[in-house]
């Protein structure tokens, strides 16, 4: 049984446009949700710099990950010019090691 997969995206705004990018990111979020796999996917905004905002997401399994990356949802949010608006961007794939919840626990 593959092993479910943690992924953290940093995305910071372009100065002044947070609110648009985060308008979008919330449609990637809407699109994603019922995608096969996908156990949780949220974006967060820092409190300390509103132009910070985090997706933190489990997946079933790393290939399940990759088909969203290639569907039609993040073909989507690229065509919606979302790139643009974004200034720097980190992204942290992860196995767990301890601790979560148990129902989606390996």
């Amino acid at each position: 049984m593959p092993e479910p997969l943690t992924v953290v995206a940093i995305a910071v705004a372009v100065a002044g446009q947070e609110a648009k990018l985060r308008e979008l990111q919330q449609r990637l979020v809407a699109d994603t949700l019922n995608e096969p796999g996908c156990i949780r996917f949220e974006l967060n905004q820092a409190i300390d710099d509103p132009r910070v905002l985090i997706f933190t997401e489990t997946w079933a399994s790393e290939a399940d990950w990759r088909k969203h990356m290639q569907g039609a949802a993040i073909q989507r949010f690229q065509a919606s010019g979302a790139g643009r608006l974004i200034a720097d961007f980190t992204l942290f794939r992860a196995h767990r090691v301890a601790g979560g919840s148990p129902t989606i626990q390996p």
